[in-house]
């Protein structure tokens, strides 16, 4: 696929709004504003749907048959990540609740639409600009990062996972194995490094 450099100036400008609105308005206002965000996107990627002539699911990775090769890479990734994490959080303190089982059901549809836009709208977009591959996964790692400023905890996690992601992502390119394990990880960072509970955060939005 040829790089659409339109897209990926708009997918850009919308991730530089999100940290601006939470600098300025707050937490609250700027989970408004990806609500708003991500219907425009979902907006567009149906159009483009409806006027391709290509096979773009499979392109943009929702593939089954890579699956299966495509598992262990991320499974192992997984797994080191969790060890990691969970270390760090009990020398913290922070432990594992009941609702974090909740999140880690749901979780994985969010990383998929993340992992998504990222590998697809922007490191896709970048690859003929950037050719030499760890220094793609370097430039959009720093722009997931820039994306959850002003957090400092978020943005290294952000920048190691986003930078990881994307070169493993280059050559297992299926976006089901990549959003089941950034759902798994982003879950269990937001307990055990952040201290967050990121379920009942999501529940006040619904109360």
């Amino acid at each position: 696929m040829k790089p659409l450099y339109g897209e990926l100036v708009f997918i850009l400008l919308i991730g530089v709004l999100q940290p601006v609105t939470e600098i300025l308005w707050g937490s609250q206002i700027a989970t408004y504003y990806n609500g708003i965000a991500a219907f425009i996107v979902i907006a567009y990627l149906v159009y483009r749907l409806v006027h391709s002539k290509e096979n773009l699911l499979s392109s943009w990775g929702f593939r089954v048959d890579n699956f299966r090769r495509c598992l262990l890479p991320y499974a192992v990734l997984t797994v080191i990540s969790a060890v990691l994490l969970y270390g760090y959080g009990h020398a913290m303190g922070h432990t594992l609740p009941i609702t974090f089982w909740y999140l880690l059901a749901v979780y994985p549809l969010w990383g998929i639409a993340q992992q998504f836009v990222l590998q697809n709208l922007v490191a896709r977009n970048l690859e003929q600009l950037l050719p030499v591959l760890p220094i793609r996964s370097f430039v959009v790692a720093t722009i997931f990062a820039c994306a959850h400023i002003p957090s400092l905890e978020l943005f290294i996690l952000t920048f190691v996972a986003g930078f990881i992601f994307t070169y493993l992502y280059h050559r297992y390119p299926n976006l089901f194995c990549l959003g089941i394990a950034h759902g798994i990880v982003g879950a269990l960072a937001f307990h055990l490094v952040l201290g967050q509970n990121q379920w009942e955060i999501l529940m006040r939005y619904f109360s």
